[in-house]
């Protein structure tokens, strides 16, 4: 075994891979945590051990802001849902920000859904029944909490506390590859010798999935993957999987295909040449970019692919033979 069970199990969200080879170089700046133009309170930093999926944590504010918290955050975005404490503090360790709220009026969610828009890699919202106050917006450490919507002060937390944190791997920057718009052009060598390009993927719908041969949820997900291939008769999508762990070797890349994929799948490396982790602002492992029969981006995933993952994959198979 490579690489110590805990590290397998979190592999998809605490790549330190990616975060050396295309992340170090643009990690935003911020002012210091104890500076007094930062909005908001200041607060004890608790722990940041790792606890199993479902077990209960004890904070020391409302919400929390730091302490020991579950394995895997979840995806940045807008949620109109609760998600577990437990959860989110793993994102405020990510060095993001996460906006609760409850009680809130449609119009002021919309104002909020447009600011996770804004910083799709680094801002959470979610709601949270048990909040004090209408709106609380935390980083790590530090919280700031409204009873009336004010963007310029979330604003001003955001840019101010964005990877004040242990683990600096939120991103100001915008998306480089958005739902709706052509995947990059790019020219990778695949372990078999083949020369794959965006062009010669056309003519199929294809999944690019980023991934490491250690990545324990990505080799879940990519036996379900594999499994619908098979059931839709083997051509009906297509697969390229791009490890960025430059220390595998072909032989690692062929037996992952050979343990959890399908024989006709594309595997290849990322490397210096090809660098497109870096030209798609790559941030986590098992990210999986669904692209249609034209090259266009139809869904970009970062979580295990599940049921649903595979209901959209048949969705847009479907779509595509019309």
């Amino acid at each position: 075994m490579k690489k110590p069970f805990i590290i397998l199990i979190t592999c998809c969200v605490l790549p330190l891979i990616v975060i050396g080879l295309i992340i170090a170089s643009r990690q935003n700046k911020s002012s210091s945590p104890n500076s007094p133009a930062l909005e908001g309170e200041s607060l004890p930093i608790l722990g940041r051990t790792h606890v199993p999926v479902g077990e209960h944590v004890t904070y020391n504010s409302n919400p929390p802001t730091s302490g020991d918290h579950w394995p895997e955050p979840a995806p940045w975005g807008f949620y109109n849902q609760f998600l577990r404490d437990e959860q989110l503090v793993h994102n405020l360790e990510h060095g993001g920000i996460w906006i609760s709220f409850k009680d809130i009026e449609e119009a002021t969610k919309l104002s909020l859904r447009r600011i996770s828009e804004k910083y799709p890699q680094a801002v959470i919202i979610t709601e949270r029944p048990q909040n004090d106050h209408k709106i609380a917006v935390a980083s790590w450490g530090r919280l700031l909490t409204m009873e009336t919507f004010d963007e310029q002060r979330i604003e001003r937390f955001i840019t101010a506390n964005v990877n004040n944190s242990p683990e600096k791997l939120a991103s100001l920057e915008p998306l480089a590859v958005r739902v709706g718009a052509m995947f990059p052009e790019f020219q990778v060598t695949d372990v078999d010798g083949r020369v794959v390009t965006r062009e010669a993927l056309k003519g199929k719908p294809a999944i690019l999935w980023f991934t490491t041969s250690w990545c324990v949820p990505c080799q879940i997900g990519a036996r379900e993957v594999a499994r619908l291939d098979r059931e839709l008769g083997g051509d009906a999508f297509q697969v390229l999987v791009i490890f960025v762990d430059r220390n595998e070797t072909p032989a690692d890349l062929r037996q992952w295909r050979a343990n959890f994929a399908n024989p006709d799948w594309i595997v290849a490396f990322d490397n210096e040449l090809t660098d497109l982790a870096a030209a798609v602002n790559l941030r986590f492992l098992d990210s999986k970019f669904l692209i249609d029969k034209e090259g266009v981006v139809q869904n970009i995933d970062f979580k295990i692919a599940n049921a649903e993952y595979l209901t959209l994959i048949q969705t847009i198979v479907k779509e595509q033979l019309n």
